[in-house]
This record gives structure tokens, sequence and C-alpha cells, in this order.
């Protein structure tokens, strides 16, 4: 039944994509956005069951080879060529699909403004949530694949339709990065096919990688080519320094919704990609604790501690709030790739819960951004010209310190667990050590810029005398400011009780790394 369930949420979004786009452009346009609604709401529901069902207790009960909820079989074959049809999840996916459900559903509610063809709307929104969903329970790195390059589709019309001035720009930029990324990926899946007894099968490849290098056949610097190009694939959707400059356009000409999902959900696509495929895939061949994989592991940690330090000081330089959210999801992502550069369990827990964390913060700070941009005068996110809004939109203003405080690492707030695992985990790390120390200390100053510019972005927006944008202003209406008070609240609960996700992933990495 649980199998069935998975499957369910991942392709009921598609078949009602064309449902609210028919009914909508043929019935009444104004239903679009209801059944976008009610589809993610079931969908949403259905995965907090999985979870609660499954997910919370003293150890999760894996099946014999490590998921849950698996459907597999074969899909079609050629010769010695056989692709599966494979879905499942374990420690790492689950978290990422409940919280793909609630940043979509928060998402949903936000778009009401949108009132522009809205049928084809929250078709592609739909569409997108399949991808997503698609992305991050296939077992199969052909399905894998497909889902991947379909998500690039949706986002790529969201931007490009509904977006800003500069939206066709921004769009085709968005597309080309990451398409050109996806076609180095794939090269790095075809070698492992290659190298994996002629499989696509996640788990399979897993086991038959390392047993041909364990046996000779296969050697450690094709694992170190392997490894390469797929961390090039993976690092660009992050992005990471000097990956990055794809995501300040795409942010600030998406529409804010658009803007959520790119940050909340886009974002650790590449994360997800780069710890299943990066690094479980491989990590069983010694690759990580080799001195070739040592190398790789320094490397990654001088790009994290730049990607965590240089975009909080861009960020300290913008006047757009959306551009400064963008640069601070650059540096915060910095954290995941400082973990997993670490390779411990400290570090581990910290890259995938800072996905978690910063997948709730950041769609919550953009939607805000949002909210001050159609509710102004002129329609502006310039933040010297919407000074004072605590006397005009309190609730908002209160909103944007929550979120803002969470994002800058306010102990009690779930940003606050993840920058500490990492800076832990990179203190202890193997390879920080001796000359090389200077990489956690480098990261921890960034702490410093990123408390800010978010004080200085509050002081500028919120204490200063009523702007004129703001004294004309109108109120924030409740589907603006209700679905971000639940990630706040979101926020507060990973802060305070952060075993809730915590626990799962933790497990899971001792499971998948060290057991």
């Amino acid at each position: 039944m649980t199998a069935g369930i998975l499957n369910f949420i991942l392709w009921f979004p598609l078949i009602m994509a064309l449902v609210t786009y028919f009914i909508g452009k043929f019935v009444n346009e104004g239903w679009s956005k209801w059944f976008a609604v009610g589809t993610v709401s079931i969908t949403t529901i259905l995965t907090l069951y999985l979870w609660l069902q499954d997910f919370i207790g003293a150890s999760v009960s894996y099946g014999s080879n490590g998921f849950l909820y698996e459907t597999r079989f074969d899909w079609f074959s050629s010769g010695s060529l056989t692709i599966t049809y494979d879905i499942g999840v374990d420690g790492l996916s689950m978290p990422l699909l409940l919280l793909t459900q609630v940043v979509f559903l928060v998402s949903a509610f936000s778009s009401f403004y949108i009132h522009d063809r809205e049928p084809l709307y929250y078709g592609l929104y739909l569409f997108l949530l399949t991808g997503l969903v698609g992305t991050f329970v296939a077992l199969d790195l052909f399905l894998f694949y497909i889902f991947w390059e379909v998500v690039l589709v949706p986002m790529f019309f969201i931007i490009a339709i509904w977006g800003g001035v500069n939206k066709y720009y921004a769009s085709m930029k968005f597309f080309i990065y990451t398409h050109l990324a996806s076609l180095i990926m794939l090269i790095g899946l075809i070698k492992m096919f290659q190298n994996g007894n002629g499989t696509f099968n996640m788990v399979d490849l897993k086991t038959n990688i390392a047993n041909n290098v364990a046996n000779g056949s296969v050697s450690l610097s094709t694992i170190n080519i392997i490894f390469w190009l797929v961390f090039i694939g993976f690092i660009v959707k992050f992005p990471q320094v000097p990956f990055h400059t794809w995501l300040p356009d795409a942010h600030v000409q998406a529409p804010s919704p658009g803007s959520s999902i790119l940050a909340g959900l886009l974002l650790k696509m590449g994360g997800y990609g780069l710890i299943r495929i990066g690094f479980w895939m491989i990590a069983d061949t010694g690759y990580f604790t080799d001195e070739l994989g040592k190398s790789s592991r320094v490397f990654m940690g001088i790009m994290a501690a730049v990607s965590l330090i240089y975009p909080a000081f861009i960020a300290l330089r913008q006047i757009d709030m959306k551009k400064m959210i963008a640069y601070s999801s650059i540096s915060h992502m910095g954290i995941v790739l400082l973990g997993l550069a670490a390779f411990n369990i400290e570090g581990l827990n910290a890259a995938m819960f800072m996905m978690i964390a910063h997948g709730i913060i950041s769609p919550g700070l953009f939607l805000l951004a949002g909210i001050i941009e159609h509710n102004t005068k002129s329609h502006t996110r310039d933040m010297d010209k919407v000074s004072g809004l605590t006397f005009k939109m309190p609730i908002t203003a209160a909103l944007f310190v929550f979120l803002g405080f969470g994002s800058a690492g306010l102990p009690g707030l779930a940003g606050f667990v993840a920058e500490f695992l990492g800076f832990t985990g990179a203190f202890n790390s193997d390879v920080f050590q001796g000359t090389n120390i200077w990489i956690p200390v480098v990261a921890v100053l960034s702490v410093i810029v990123t408390a800010g510019y978010y004080l200085w972005a509050m002081r500028r927006v919120m204490f200063n005398k009523p702007s004129d944008e703001i004294e004309n202003a109108s109120f924030a209406k409740w589907w603006e400011t209700g679905p971000i008070f639940v990630l706040a609240l979101v926020t507060l609960l990973l802060g305070v009780v952060p075993a809730i996700v915590q626990k799962v992933i933790d497990e899971w990495a001792r499971l998948a790394f060290f057991s």
C-alpha cells in the first residue's frame, strides 16, 4: 500500500496539471488555483502520513536494500542495457520529499496574486512538482536524469512568462547554465554505467562499483574522474562560486513563488544529487579516504569557504531585497559543501540539515520580499525606498525579522543547528588540520558578515521613518502572511527540537557511510 502511495504522490500532480490547465482554460480560469492548492494539499497530507508512520520513532526499518516504499520493475531492455522503473525513499530523500510538499503548498497560496494566464501557470506549477518529487525518489540513474531535466522546462517558463523586466535574459541564463552542467553530469553517469557492470540502477551500481574497485578491474583514478564529472554537474545547481552567477538573476526576475521554489528546492536538487550520486554511490570504494579523495575534499573545502564568505560580502552591498537574499542562499549552501568535504558524521548531518533549514527559511524570505513588492505604491523591493515597514505592515515586518535571524544562525532556530554541526564537523575533519585549518576558520567568519547584512537590512526596512512607498502601501492579505507564518513555526520547531529531522538523517548517514 505504501509503495502505491509514493507512486500516487509522484504522478498525481502530473495528471492534475493537465486537468487544472484544461478546466481553467475552458471552464473557469479562477478555478485553476484551487485545483492546484487541492492537489498539493492531498500530496502533502499523504507525505506527512508516510513520515509519521515510518520516520518517527527509535529507528527506521528500511528494506533489504536500504529503501522504503520501493517499486521496481524493468522499464525497457535493449541488448545488455536494462532500464528499471525504480523509486523509493530513505533517510536522505524522505525529509526532502516532505520539504518539497510544504514549500509547494505554501507557494501555491502565495501565488494568488497571479491573474495572468492562470491555467498555464498552475499547470506548469504541478508539472514542476512531479519533476522535483521524481528527482528525489528515483533509484535508477536514467530515471533520475529524466526527472532532473524535466524540472528545467516548467521553471524556465515560470521565469520567462511571469518574471520581471529582464525575465527573458534570466530564464535563458538559468536554462543554459544548468543544462550544460547536466550534460557534463550525464557523461559521469555513463561512466558509472560502464564501470558498474552495465546497469543504471543506483543500488546495484553502488555494489558493483565497490566490488570492481576491490578486485582491481576499476581504479581509483577512474572513480576520481567520475566524481569530478558529477561534481561539476551538481555544483552548478547549488550553486557555488564560481558557478553562481545565474542564480541572482533568476531569483530577482522570477515571480516570488518561483523564487521560493528555486531557493527552497531546486538548489537542494544539486545538494541531494551530490550526496546521493557523488558520495553515497562511490563511498564504499574507499575513494574519500584515499589521497586522491582527500585532495578532492580539500578543494571542496576551499570552494565552500570562498562560497561562504564572498557572496556574504556581496550581499552587504545590495539594495534589492531579493538579490540580497539570493546571495545569502549561495553563502548558506556553502555549509552543505563544507559538511560533505569534512566527511564525518557531524559534517554529513550538517549538509543534510542545512538543506532542510535553508529550504524552509529562504522561501519565507523571498515570499516576504514579494509581499513588499506587491503592496507598495510603485512595486519596489529597493530597501532604501521601503523604510518604516513596521508601522504599516507589522506582521510582515515581524516575520522578516524572525526569518532573518533564522538565516543568520540565531540559537534556537533551524539555521543555527546546521551551522553549528557544519563548523564542528569541519574543525574535526581529518583534511582540515595543520596548514588547512584556515579553511574552517574562514568559513566561521562568514557568520559575522551574514549577521551584518541582515541587521543592516532590518534597520533600513523596518525601523526608519516610513517612506512614501510605505505610507501608501496596501495591507498584506491573509494568503500572503499566513503561509509564511507556517514556515516561521517550522523554523522554530526545527531549532528547538531538531531531533524531529536530525535523528533520521543521522541514522541514515551512519548506516550509509560509517556502518
